[in-house]
């Protein structure tokens, strides 16, 4: 009995572990596939706004539709979440997408559209992976686009790379608290938490450390060059 509750205590954390690492590569291929279908629309149109207007109109449901055509074996679903348009929730589940366009800026203030794109997804393990795409442009409404570079192989601090222009995917994640000790800015509370804020607004809002309820949300410096650096950087945090 002592020798199978050994090999039970190694073996149900390890698979564990395998499985929410596969419900999480679930949720980040949706997210993949979405921005992949995304690219498609904007080769066809030429910025991220839906086939039947020019502007960014992510309360809409004619940019998720436009994308459902390209990609059918995902649900899209408008990514402009509040309390004014409480029929919106996001991502609920890793084959539902939100999506959101907005405007970016370059280095003379000049607008140019809608040129960034983000998809979200939840995974069963209750993180939300993000991927964000900006073809052009140096800034967002807020603040400069930033993103961290890969670690390397001692795993030292990445760098981050400002005020470049990264135009290019970049990568994110909302992740529940999994204890009280994990108290980092990728930490929001509760699973609960991680599905409220699964969409594309909260996900260009995290520029803020908290939001109104004081839930934790990535910040802008906190996407990555990959979705290996983001769960590279969750597990750093959790340690």
């Amino acid at each position: 009995m002592l020798v199978v509750g050994i090999l039970s205590a190694i073996a149900v954390p390890a698979f564990l572990g395998a499985r929410n690492a596969g419900y999480d590569k679930e949720a980040q291929a949706s997210v993949d596939a979405a921005m992949n279908a995304a690219m498609s629309h904007y080769a066809q149109y030429g910025d991220f706004s839906s086939g039947n207007s020019v502007e960014c109109e992510n309360w809409s449901s004619d940019l998720p539709n436009d994308l459902q055509k390209i990609e059918p074996n995902l649900d899209f679903v408008p990514g402009m979440v509040s309390t004014a348009r409480p029929g919106y929730t996001g991502s609920t589940g890793p084959r539902v997408v939100s999506v959101m366009a907005y405007g970016t800026i370059n280095s003379n203030g000049e607008q140019l559209g809608c040129q960034a794109l983000w998809a979200t997804a939840l995974s069963r393990t209750g993180t939300c992976w993000i991927g964000r795409i900006i073809v052009e442009g140096k800034f967002l409404i807020y603040a400069p686009v930033i993103v961290q570079g890969d670690k390397n192989t001692q795993n030292q601090q990445q760098v981050a790379l400002t005020d470049a222009p990264l135009n290019g995917n970049a990568f994110a994640a909302y992740k529940a608290q999994s204890s009280a000790a994990d108290q980092s800015a990728r930490a929001i509370q509760t699973l609960a938490a991680a599905k409220n804020i699964c969409n594309g607004f909260d996900a260009l809002e995290g520029i803020f450390e908290t939001n109104s309820t004081g839930e934790r949300l990535v910040r802008t410096f906190e996407y990555y060059d990959s979705w290996r650096s983001v769960v590279s950087a969750i597990e750093t945090a959790a340690d």
